[in-house]
């Protein structure tokens, strides 16, 4: 993760800003630049045995802007139990800023944090000592953009980058080797505009002194030769410094062939934004950027072109075992939308194939406790389609409906399948599972002691009771956990 920190601010540094006269140019509405809108995204809990135990609670990001995450599938013990956490976890810290703010009734308050930041305490400590020991002790910054960034192509780009320091030739020579489409996806349409600068206004506060916002933007060409995306120039600043009130900042867009004359000028056709909290090599816990009215600006010279927008803010608006919700936002006046989804992983081509006449969909009969990708795109007229936009998501685990018990106070998960007889029983009882096979059998004390386990291999079994009282049989199978009751007297 250090390298991705790295990446980003040896990216940074290979542009630097000129001062030229202004020109005269018009605003590009960038999607929620003054972050205004708002969305929510889902939390992340656990079921240990019969109650939740929360790894993350549900967060804020500001509508239409991309945060990258983090995969994490690590088993913790908990209550002598194993579990496993396997989630995309949100890589950012961050919040909604209201009150005094520059423009309109709300702000972005972006943060450098830690793993111990955002992941609950208790989950935090049971997984420290299984996670990498660099994940636990560096400072992350925050970092919105908006295009979808591959936190997998960052690391190649990286080992790629550091090799090339030498001169700025050299340095260029990495973007022409560079697959920005694996890189990066998506960004802002400029449908024939030539941006100049971005705008916009920020405060800053370092946890010490040294550290910096930063903001970079990169202009990128489709190559309809190579059929490759190609940065063609940028823009960036690393001096958002300590200030305790909103000042105004402006960054210059700059070709590359300006900044090396035996290069072809080529106009961008996509801009993508970033944003973080932190821009030096010692990122430091607490640092926060502020940022509102963020303006991009750009000369036209030529009409707009006939182009059919990618959809942005691709995100889930609900999930549960078996169903999900995903919306999106767009735009242009498209006729439809096409959407193709599948067991992540999948090649396009090979999924279901749905399409929708509102900015979301609904999808049914997914598996449970399964991830899934999904494409979606613009459709203009029969002819013309959008780039496709694609994100996971992960269906919950099953859980049977939990029902009140008669007489002892106890809940228990009601399935029909699974039989014990006889139930109340003296030292042993069978237990049958008619056509649901378990994987692993466990017999629990009240109290969560384990004091049996098995592996079944038939659809009946004896269990031993060890003494008189109340005990929990706990069977884990493909269709979720189930538990019932024995008592032995």
């Amino acid at each position: 993760m250090k390298r991705i920190i790295l990446l980003i601010l040896s990216t940074v540094v290979l542009f630097s800003l000129r001062t030229t006269a202004q020109v005269q140019d018009s605003s590009i509405a960038i999607p929620n630049g003054s972050f205004e809108n708002w969305s929510t995204g889902n939390g992340y809990s656990v079921t240990v045995l019969f109650f939740s135990l929360p790894v993350y609670s549900s967060y804020t990001y500001p509508t239409n802007w991309d945060y990258p995450t983090y995969p994490v599938n690590e088993n913790i013990t908990y209550s002598g139990m194993n579990v496993n956490v396997n989630t995309n976890l949100p890589l950012m810290k961050l919040s909604d800023e209201t009150g005094t703010v520059p423009n309109g009734a709300h702000a972005l308050k972006l943060q450098s944090f830690m793993l111990s930041d955002i992941i609950n305490s208790t989950v935090y400590g049971l997984a420290q000592s299984s996670l990498d020991p660099m994940l636990t002790s560096t400072v992350f910054p925050t970092v919105l953009s908006t295009g979808v960034v591959d936190i997998d192509a960052l690391l190649p780009f990286m080992e790629d980058l550091t090799t090339h320091l030498g001169s700025m030739s050299q340095l260029m020579s990495v973007f022409n080797n560079v697959d920005i489409n694996t890189l990066i996806n998506g960004g802002l349409d400029l449908n024939g505009a030539v941006p100049t600068r971005l705008t916009g206004h920020y405060k800053y506060t370092s946890a010490t002194s040294g550290d910096n916002g930063g903001i970079m933007m990169l202009g990128t060409k489709y190559n309809t030769t190579t059929h490759q995306r190609e940065v063609v120039g940028a823009g960036y600043t690393i001096a958002l410094t300590d200030t305790s009130a909103y000042i105004p900042f402006e960054i210059t867009y700059t070709p590359l062939s300006d900044i090396n004359p035996s290069s072809t000028y080529i106009e961008a056709d996509s801009l993508v934004i970033f944003l973080f909290s932190s821009a030096n090599t010692s990122p430091q816990q607490g640092s926060a950027l502020y940022l509102d009215n963020l303006q991009l600006w750009a000369q036209r010279t030529e009409a707009p072109i006939d182009t059919c927008s990618a959809v942005f803010n691709l995100h889930v608006i609900e999930v549960d075992t078996m169903h999900a919700t995903i919306g999106w936002g767009f735009e242009g006046d498209p006729i439809q939308f096409e959407a193709e989804y599948g067991v992540q992983g999948f090649a396009q081509g090979n999924g279901t194939t749905v399409g929708a006449s509102e900015s979301f969909l609904h999808l049914s009969d997914l598996q449970p406790d399964t991830y899934y990708d999904i494409y979606v795109r613009c459709v203009c007229d029969s002819a013309l389609a959008g780039e496709w936009s694609m994100i996971t998501f992960h269906t919950d685990t099953l859980v049977p409906p939990v029902i009140p018990d008669d007489s002892t106070g106890i809940q228990q998960y009601s399935h029909n399948n699974l039989l014990i007889y006889p139930n109340p029983a003296h030292g042993q009882c069978t237990v049958q599972f008619d056509g649901v096979m378990p994987t692993v059998v466990r017999l629990y004390t009240l109290d969560g002691s384990l004091v049996w386990e098995a592996t079944p291999n038939k659809e009946t079994m004896e269990v031993k009771l060890p003494s008189k009282g109340v005990f929990l049989l706990v069977s884990e199978t493909k269709e979720g956990t189930v538990l019932r009751k024995i008592v032995s007297r």
